[in-house]
């Protein structure tokens, strides 16, 4: 997916694995449609993408994230681990200003389909809600 619409922002999902062995996902989304700007980050159990409509997770807000987190694998400074893209993908219909987000995205098939998913998020202090709506 590699047209870059004004009216959508990039977005990826990184397996972080812990140096103790622990893992989870860290759901990244840009807040401009080149993805220069700081990455608004949450901390989710399993992959976003996975969800099917009616289905919640819970996300925790943690520090954004630098731009170069969009194509970044590796390890991360300060011994915390490595990082390894799961999907990336665009966002549309995003204010970030809000308490409750709705979004539409569009994960990369990577040789297949694209998947498109409808995600209503509500915040609440620094955790949220995710919840899987109908495509």
């Amino acid at each position: 997916m590699s047209s870059h619409s004004p009216e959508s922002w990039p977005t990826v999902q990184l397996r972080h694995e812990l140096p103790d062995g622990a893992a989870h996902v860290d759901w990244l989304l840009g807040t401009d449609p080149r993805g220069e700007q700081p990455l608004i980050t949450f901390r989710l159990p399993r992959r976003i993408d996975e969800l099917r409509a009616g289905e919640t997770m819970e996300a925790e807000r943690i520090a954004d994230h630098r731009p170069a987190y969009l194509t970044y694998e590796g390890a991360v400074s300060g011994g915390r681990g490595t990082v390894r893209r799961l999907r990336r993908g665009r966002i549309r219909r995003f204010d970030p200003h809000q308490p409750l987000w709705r979004l539409t995205v569009i994960w990369d098939g990577d040789g297949e389909a694209d998947l498109t998913q409808r995600l209503r998020l509500e915040l609440r202090g620094g955790h949220g809600e995710i919840i899987a709506e109908s495509p």
